[in-house]
Parts: structure tokens; sequence; C-alpha cells
């Protein structure tokens, strides 16, 4: 099976029509048509609109950018220069993408002097894939770009977010900051709980569909302590409806894990919500328990009775 992605650069201006009949002017970039095996299966289109248009195109939900099918960073962004849209074709109009050619030297020359009235240039014929502006550019001509996703940027049957995005989104809904780490995969928050501090780390690994959610305490348990904290979270995770403590003996670090395979379905917001919820709650319930046999002050058997009593 060969998988084969061609360009055409545009650079030259678009006309889209709506469906009330107003019209969209956009300055094309670029034309990408993805063929499998020699057969077209998907065509996106990356163009740019003023800010005003982009007002236009926010306001009336054109591209399908529904509210409730953009991404994290959509509610803040509000542009100041050009908007850059990346979009996909609806699938029933692929036929008339490989009517103007055979290959992306035929199509994109033909693409390009399109004029309003070819449902190719209707905008819900266009599924916006991601929304950003340039923030930065670097010496080389490279540049920096922010903004937003949507649902339509999933893979598969199911145009989803990505399991990240919807970690993200659900982070901000309850005013947690998070950041990016050196694994494109995980991200980072503090958490606050009542009954102190520690680190979250949501771990999306997409290869093996699997969400996981650890709170990680901010220290090590010393060595002298191990044997007795290994009692504690042993103690502790036999009545656990949900997830686990754990404890790595060599360095002493403690973390509460949640996880979920979400092979043949996709994660929503509520199914990370049922992991997430549980995994700070534990965390901020049995933390005083931890510390107490960190420091030596509690046996494990009194510091379970601590807090469950």
């Amino acid at each position: 099976m060969s998988d084969t992605t061609s360009h055409w650069a545009i650079d030259g201006e678009l006309t889209f029509a709506a469906a009330d009949g107003e019209r969209l002017d956009a300055h094309g970039d670029d034309l990408a048509l993805e063929t499998e095996d020699g057969v077209l299966h998907a065509a996106r289109l990356t163009f740019t609109v003023t800010p005003d248009v982009y007002a236009r195109i926010d306001r009336e939900a054109r591209f399908h950018l529904d509210a409730g099918a953009r991404g994290p960073g959509s509610s803040h962004f509000e542009p100041g220069s050009d908007v850059q849209i990346e979009a996909r074709l609806h699938p029933a109009l692929l036929p008339a993408i490989s009517a103007l050619g055979t290959d992306i030297v035929d199509v994109g020359p033909r693409f390009s002097k399109l004029e309003v009235g070819s449902p190719l240039l209707e905008t819900e014929s266009w599924f916006a894939l991601h929304v950003t502006v340039e923030v930065m550019r670097d010496a080389e001509g490279g540049g920096l770009r922010e903004g937003y996703s949507t649902v339509h940027a999933g893979s598969g049957d199911y145009m989803v977010l990505p399991m990240l995005a919807i970690a993200a989104g659900a982070l901000e809904e309850r005013g947690f900051e998070w950041e990016e780490t050196s694994d494109e995969e995980v991200i980072r928050a503090e958490i606050t709980g009542e009954n102190g501090e520690w680190a979250c780390f949501i771990v999306a690994r997409r290869a093996e569909s699997r969400c996981t959610v650890y709170s990680q305490v901010s220290w090590g348990t010393p060595e002298s302590q191990r044997n007795e904290m290994a009692e504690l979270i042993t103690r502790i995770n036999f009545g656990l409806p949900l997830g686990n403590f754990e404890m790595d003996f060599s360095d002493g670090e403690v973390r509460f894990k949640t996880s979920l395979n979400v092979s043949g379905d996709h994660l929503s917001v509520g199914l990370f919500d049922g992991l997430f919820e549980p995994n700070v709650a534990t965390m901020d319930h049995y933390l005083p328990s931890l510390e107490a046999v960190r420091d030596g002050r509690m046996t494990p058997p009194a510091a379970v009775e601590m807090v469950e009593r």
C-alpha cells in the first residue's frame, strides 16, 4: 500500500460563496491531494484571510466552525493579523477534484482558476482543521504559529479531537494551567488540593490508544521509609475502586495512576473526567497519610486509619 501527498502552491486569490450567497475573499496558499495506491482519498486546502473576513467566518460559523467544533485556545483567539485556515474537502466532493485532472500538476492550475458557483468554492464544502496566526518569524524564513484545531482534525472514521486536546481543554475549564513537556504525548499541570500540591501528568499514547493520568508528589520517599511506604500504598490500594498508588523503589517516587484504553472508541470529555476527577480526589484524600509515613510520624495502619475514619 502506497500513500502519497502532493502539493500545489496556489498563491492567488480565491472567492468562496456561502449558502446565503454572501462572498468571502481569501488568498489561496496550498492545495494538497492525498492518494492511496493511486486513488484520491482526501483533499486539503490552506488559505489566508484578513482579520475582518475571519471575524465574519467566526460569527457566521463558516467552514463548519461551530462553537462545539473548536478546540482549546479558540475562546481566546482574537487575531490582529492575517489568519491561515487549513481545511479538508467533504468526501462527497472528491469526484469533483478528480474531474479536474489525474494528478496535482493538472488539478492545481485548474483549481486556481475556479470561479464562484463551483461547489469546490462553497464555504460548507470545506471543514476547517486548523486556524492559526503567525506570531514569530525566524531568520531562515520559518514561522511559529499559534491558534486552535477543531474536531474535524481527528483521524479515522471519528472526527474527534486528539486525546491531549480533550485533556488540555478539561484542565482549562477547571482553571488549571498546563504546559508541554519534552514528550509530545505528555502535558503537565500543577494541582492544588485541600491537603497540598502536586504535579499531574497526562499521557496520551496514540499508538496504544491509551490515556493515563498520574498525580505525582513533589518529594521522594527516604530510603529508610520505603518499606513502610510500600506497605501503606498496598493497604490503600486494596480498597480503591479505581486506580492505584505506586512507588519506584529506586528513588522513592510516589504517584497515583488512573488509565483508560480507548481502542475502538475515542476519548470524550466525559471519559476524561472519569479519569481525572477520581485521580486528583484520591491523591488529595490520601496525601496526609503519605506524608505522615514519609516523615516516620505514623505507622502505615495508623496513617490509613487517620484518613478513612
